[in-house]
C-alpha cells in the first residue's frame, strides 16, 4: 500500500473541491477504489466511472496488466448551495509514522474521545480503517461493529 499515493489523492480532491470543478481523476488502484467507493457510500462524491486519462469511459473496458497505468477513476464531486460537500481530506498515517488501534481503542476514537494525536471524529466525518490482516477499506463505524483492530488511513469531512 502507497500512502504517498493516497496522499496526493488525498491533496487532489480537496483541491479539486476548492477550485468547485464537477469532475476529478485519480490513479485506479484497489486501495484509490475501496476510498472512492467509500466516498460514494457516505455521499461526499455524486459519482464513480472508471475512464481513461481523456475522460469517464462511454463503453465498459476490461483492465489489464497492458493498459492499467494509462486507467483512471472519474469522481463527480458534489456541491450544495456552492459550497463543497467535501471539505477536508486528510491522513492520518503517514509513511513515516502509521497509527495503529485496537478494536477496544476504535470504539472510544468512534465515541469522540481523542486517540493518541488524533484529535477525536466531530459529526459528520468519517475515517477509513484498513483492518489488520485485509485488502479492504471500510469506515471507522464498520471497523466497531465487526470489532476488529486496524490501521486508521484518512479522515473526510
Amino acid at each position: 500500500m502507497s500512502l504517498v499515493q493516497l496522499a496526493n489523492v488525498c491533496a487532489h480532491l480537496q483541491n479539486v473541491s476548492m477550485a468547485k470543478a464537477p469532475l476529478a481523476s485519480i490513479p485506479y488502484t484497489r486501495l484509490h477504489l475501496q476510498i472512492a467507493f467509500g466516498l460514494y457510500k457516505e455521499g461526499f462524491i455524486s459519482s464513480l466511472q472508471r475512464g481513461s486519462q481523456n475522460g469517464p469511459d462511454l463503453t465498459p473496458v476490461e483492465v489489464t496488466p497492458d493498459n492499467v497505468s494509462t486507467r483512471r477513476l472519474w469522481l463527480g464531486m458534489k456541491y450544495r448551495q456552492g459550497m463543497p460537500v467535501l471539505s477536508k481530506f486528510q491522513l492520518i498515517s503517514k509513511p513515516n509514522r502509521r497509527v495503529y488501534a485496537e478494536a477496544e481503542d476504535l470504539r472510544s476514537f468512534a465515541s469522540g474521545n481523542s486517540f493518541r494525536f488524533v484529535k477525536p471524529l466531530m459529526p459528520g466525518e468519517i475515517v477509513f480503517v484498513r483492518p489488520k490482516g485485509a485488502k479492504e477499506v471500510i469506515n471507522l463505524h464498520e471497523a466497531v461493529k465487526k470489532q476488529v483492530a486496524g490501521e486508521l488511513l484518512c479522515r473526510v469531512y
